[in-house]
């Protein structure tokens, strides 16, 4: 008809277009016909016309232009992007239909699902009561959380065919991260489900020359006496050291790998400048050297640091509670208290003082700069707090008194003057340190002496480690105040400064909590064998019992058990002061003749390398030409003694 006429109804038959008469219908029906448009397309643009305007009468022209919109919103005629699609998005904002394969990284504990988030200035409470009276916020954490779980159901059951799933090992600072909940989840469902790493199977594909030589060389890199490169691995080395461009690139990259591994002696001149004619150290720095030449170098030659981080590390909270206990038992003095009549209540009341006003010192700021490091102070004060009343607790229970705290050995402002030892190539060497606490007992004329340090971990008497110089601090205190003053050696003792954990599969009375816990506190070293001076150092001492402060078992004759103590006779003692005395002279003979060897120990399967700050300088872990350890074998007490 013409254009006036009205609208009549259309229909489609057999997917065929129909056969219009008007000329600008002719121009649809070419479109359609040279676009070939699937016959859904054309019917779902009918259907949306008859919805909108249902029993509205259109004239021919209004109907063209409206299915012409229709058409051109449609995916008529559009070439697509690319063959294939891929999507990134949050698992939030992503689309959830015609997804073939999802995959969805980062499936870590507390990154998804995600660790709730703050709830902000109004709590989900406030929220309801305000929702109640007609003002609606933003969803609370409740929302959140299911907002989450749907989001988790979304992303796991989208993909139409396949799902892949992954989480990291590890952070950028190498601290190792655990997988998601839902990854466990997921194990327990399909238990067959075989889980893949290209980190550990190294199933990394290797697409061009630049790529294939960085390959090689972490695998050069991390060669050890042990293997060989693998054989596709050498024909790779054999193609770069053959091509013009690589050949020198590779002899510099191996040469960089080796010298890593193989740092030289310094030279005489250098040796002078560095230390002189007198090496000033301390038993701590001599012990690193016995640990590893190379880090002694690093450290305490060239005085490499760490960049400096807000954060408090192991070696922070220790020498703080130092501080604190040394402050105690000197405010004990300012007070006039006897340190065997205090109370519980007054000790709380100095260390909470003590902590106060040691908290408002510049040089701990680090300790008040979070609210997440003021809560460790709290707990660091429940830990010295306990620590303390069982050090009283043991000085109660013994003829011993405390003679001093932080006795130190410096030419500064020390109690005593410089450790000085002369070597027989002229050089000589200072050694100054602190001796964290001195005990004190008499019996007639005889002085006898303990020294005690304080640790922030487990420590005992260790020959083996004494033998290969790498635990001389307490005999060499010892040893020096013996020579300072006429005392017998009643002992050197280590006290742990860790918060007690009693784990139990019954319940316990508050009594058998208080029992083992101070048995957690006993202290651990080496004490004189003789029974008198034990039972000095713990007065319940009594035959067929064991001591609940010392290393001490008395057996029914009335004798120290050997097996079930640790104890030494004064000639013992007076053969490990003079063994230790000959080690410092080795060790510091080592460092002035230059030596810087990257040669850490090996001992009962643990080295030092693990938790050394250098670690990524020498590459002893990783190096092609690995230089030895320093291997350590066991040895007794009367193995090393021997050696004397």
């Amino acid at each position: 008809g013409n254009d006036d006429t009205k609208a009549q109804p259309l229909e489609i038959k057999d997917y065929e277009v129909p056969n219009f008469k008007n000329k600008k219908l002719d121009k649809v029906k070419q479109t359609l016909e040279t676009n070939k448009i699937s016959y859904e397309i054309i019917i779902n643009i009918f259907d949306e016309i008859k919805n909108i305007f249902n029993e509205e009468e259109l004239t021919l022209d209004n109907f063209y232009k409206i299915f012409k919109i229709g058409l051109k919103n449609s995916s008529l005629g559009k070439i697509p992007a690319s063959q294939d699609g891929v999507t990134v998005g949050d698992v939030e904002r992503s689309r959830t239909h015609k997804v073939k394969a999802i995959f969805i990284v980062g499936l870590n504990d507390g990154v998804f699902p995600s660790v709730n988030k703050d709830e902000g200035f109004f709590n989900d409470n406030d929220r309801t009561h305000l929702k109640e009276n007609g003002i609606e916020l933003a969803k609370g954490t409740i929302e959140n959380l299911y907002d989450d779980n749907f989001n988790i159901y979304k992303a796991f059951t989208t993909a139409e065919s396949k799902l892949f799933l992954s989480y990291c090992q590890s952070d950028t600072d190498g601290k190792s991260l655990r997988p998601s909940t839902l990854i466990l989840k997921i194990k327990k469902i399909f238990i067959n489900l075989k889980e893949k790493s290209d980190i550990l199977e190294e199933n990394n594909f290797l697409i061009n020359e630049k790529d294939i030589y960085e390959n090689l060389i972490f695998n050069i890199n991390n060669l050890n006496e042990k293997n060989n490169l693998k054989n596709n691995l050498f024909l790779f080395y054999k193609y770069f050291n053959e091509n013009k461009k690589y050949k020198k690139i590779l002899k510099n990259n191996i040469d960089y790998i080796k010298y890593l591994k193989m740092p030289k002696k310094i030279k005489k001149e250098n040796i002078q400048k560095l230390y002189g004619n007198i090496l000033k150290t301390s038993i701590s720095k001599l012990e690193t050297f016995s640990s590893c030449p190379y880090e002694y170098f690093l450290q305490y030659s060239l005085k490499l640091k760490e960049n400096e981080e807000l954060k408090i590390k192991n070696l922070d909270t220790g020498s703080f509670m130092h501080e604190v206990i040394n402050s105690f038992f000197e405010e004990l003095i300012k007070q006039n208290l006897n340190i065997k009549n205090i109370d519980d209540e007054n000790i709380e009341k100095i260390i909470n003082k003590i902590i106060d006003e040691k908290l408002k010192e510049s040089r701990n700021y680090i300790f008040v700069a979070t609210e997440k490091y003021k809560l460790l102070v709290t707990r660091l004060k429940r830990i010295i707090l306990k620590a303390l009343k069982y050090i009283i607790y043991s000085l109660k229970a013994s003829d011993f008194n405390v003679q001093g705290t932080e006795i130190s050995f410096d030419e500064k402002n020390g109690t005593y003057e410089p450790i000085r030892i002369n070597l027989e190539n002229g050089k000589s060497i200072e050694i100054i340190g602190k001796i964290d606490r001195v005990d004190l007992a008499t019996d007639g004329n005889e002085k006898y002496i303990r020294i005690i340090d304080y640790k922030s971990s487990v420590k005992d008497i260790d020959y083996t480690s004494v033998g290969a110089g790498l635990q001389l601090q307490l005999i060499t205190y010892l040893d020096a105040v013996c020579k300072i003053e006429d005392f017998i050696p009643a002992g050197i003792l280590y006290f742990n400064l860790l918060e007690q954990m009693i784990n139990s599969e019954k319940k316990l009375t508050e009594e058998e909590i208080e029992e083992k816990i101070k048995s957690n506190f006993k202290m651990k070293g080496l004490i004189l064998a003789d029974v008198k001076v034990a039972q000095m150092q713990d007065n319940t001492l009594q035959p067929s019992m064991a001591s609940k402060l010392i290393p001490a078992y008395i057996d029914k004759e009335g004798n120290l058990s050997p097996k079930k103590s640790s104890i030494a006779t004064k000639e013992e003692f007076q053969k490990l002061q003079q063994y230790v005395n000959k080690t410092i002279k080795e060790i510091s003979e080592e460092i002035l003749n230059g030596n810087i060897k990257l040669k850490p120990y090996y001992k009962n399967k643990k080295t030092p390398c693990e938790y050394c700050t250098y670690k990524s300088m020498c590459g002893f872990n990783s190096g092609i030409i690995k230089s030895e350890y320093r291997f350590i074998s066991k040895k007794t007490k009367e193995e090393l003694l021997d050696k004397i």
